[in-house]
């Protein structure tokens, strides 16, 4: 029974953020001697967030607590913050170190912000600091009831079943799939000051998919339904991008899609609709070619006997240990970039892994920022995608583009990224956006 059967409001959850609001106030008058200490592991990336390593962090900061007369708050964001009594910061200081080294492969971890202030850690003397902490808990207090709010709004998402495909797939009829159609240019750079875009990946997100068509149902959950339902998406791709009336043809589209499509006349026919004006390159996912091996050579073979490409997708520093790229004799193998390849043995091991492929046949993937593409040039790598290059082709495209003035750099980039729609007909140059021309300088 709740308070509602009654008539009144349901009750408040007491969250962690509540319970530290509640203990800053009973202290607010016996300030001497108190700290404050709040890890921001909730900016941690998501992979290194897991339950495990932050139970542990928890253990390891729990010790604090009885040395120092400390409160610890494990916030519902996976935050921490430890409020204790004459301690000092030297001592402090080397636990939040070793909690350092537990997620040291995060950048949280070794960045800074631009304003030079620690991202993983902040310390408040709440002697001459507490109304600011004060400040910064009620925040905490208001963003955790956001969350939960949020949660209850969320629509119960169901598994994809046999009997619920059909009506997916009908719904995926009625759509408007090139308006959920995403690109990205890959950029190969001919030296470190001059790069081109090589081809444009064309590419549909599971999340905007899910929401167009089964806002309520997981329709990853079931491999071999969802991969059915994946083969009628890919014909409606290759429609979509038939019809697509871009102002410039892209010099080469890349696709992911079944190994089964690559052999369905829908494809056939859009390949040959691309003679003499475009390349297409295929990029094929190491999952599926571990399940049918056979129709992956014939796929791939086939591209590379119309001139066109494949692409060994999605590898990683992790499964390159584990798999020779250079076995399934695609043209291309795209390795995703991850910070923890700056490391040096990292680096060494993937570069090892690679040399049979060649770096000049590796596309550099996820770079999203600067580091990545340093990172892939001094490998010699000359192909890179991600949102940094997105940003610097958006930016270049707004250097040469007559109508700039109107446009914002976040606008321009978010029009590269679509194919039709509001954001493209917002922009006041379509042919703009589809030159994608020449990055200088770098």
């Amino acid at each position: 029974m709740n308070a509602t059967a009654f008539g009144g409001q349901p009750q408040e959850i007491v969250t962690p953020e509540r319970m530290l609001y509640d203990a800053l106030e009973r202290i607010g008058r016996i300030r001497e001697g108190r700290i404050a200490v709040h890890l921001h592991l909730s900016r941690l990336r998501a992979r290194n967030r897991d339950d495990s390593r932050i139970r542990i962090a928890f253990r390891m900061f729990e010790t604090m607590v009885d040395n120092f007369h400390g409160q610890l708050f494990l916030l519902t964001n996976n935050d921490m913050i430890l409020v204790c009594k004459d301690a000092r910061v030297a001592d402090l200081d080397v636990i939040v170190d070793k909690l350092r080294a537990l997620f040291a492969k995060d950048p949280l971890t070794y960045s800074e912000a631009e304003t030079g202030v620690d991202r993983f850690v902040s310390y408040f003397d709440l002697e001459s600091e507490y109304e600011d902490f004060v400040a910064v808990s009620a925040r905490l207090v208001e963003e955790a009831k956001q969350r939960i709010a949020d949660r209850r709004k969320q629509v119960p998402i169901k598994p994809l079943e046999a009997s619920g495909l059909v009506g997916v797939m009908s719904r995926l009829g009625t759509i408007d799939i090139a308006a959920i159609i995403r690109r990205q240019a890959c950029v190969r750079f001919t030296d470190k000051n001059h790069a081109e875009t090589d081809f444009q990946e064309f590419y549909i997100s599971l999340g905007d998919l899910r929401r167009a068509v089964a806002p309520d149902v997981d329709i990853t959950g079931n491999r071999w339904l969802f991969q059915h339902l994946s083969q009628i998406l890919d014909q409606r791709i290759l429609a979509a991008l038939q019809q697509a009336g871009f102002r410039k043809m892209p010099a080469a589209f890349s696709l992911n899609l079944n190994m089964a499509t690559v052999e369905t006349p829908a494809f056939k026919e859009f390949a040959a609709s691309l003679a003499g004006r475009s390349k297409l390159l295929v990029e094929f996912q190491l999952i599926d070619i571990f399940n049918d091996p056979d129709r992956f050579i014939r796929a791939r073979d086939w591209l590379r006997n119309h001139g066109h490409k494949s692409v060994l997708d999605s590898m990683t520093a992790t499964t390159l240990e584990f798999i020779d790229a250079e076995l399934y004799e695609t043209d291309f193998v795209k390795l995703l970039w991850s910070e923890e390849m700056g490391d040096e043995q990292i680096a060494a091991d993937t570069a090892e892994t690679l040399a049979p492929v060649g770096f000049d046949r590796v596309i550099l993937g996820h770079c999203d920022n600067e580091n990545a593409v340093v990172w892939g040039l001094n490998q010699g790598v000359r192909h890179f995608q991600g949102r940094f290059l997105d940003t610097v082709v958006a930016a270049v495209t707004m250097n040469q583009c007559p109508k700039s003035a109107a446009c914002t750099l976040a606008q321009c980039n978010q029009r590269h990224a679509v194919i039709s729609g509001r954001p493209r007909a917002e922009c006041g140059d379509n042919d703009m956006l589809d030159l994608f021309p020449t990055l200088k300088a770098f």
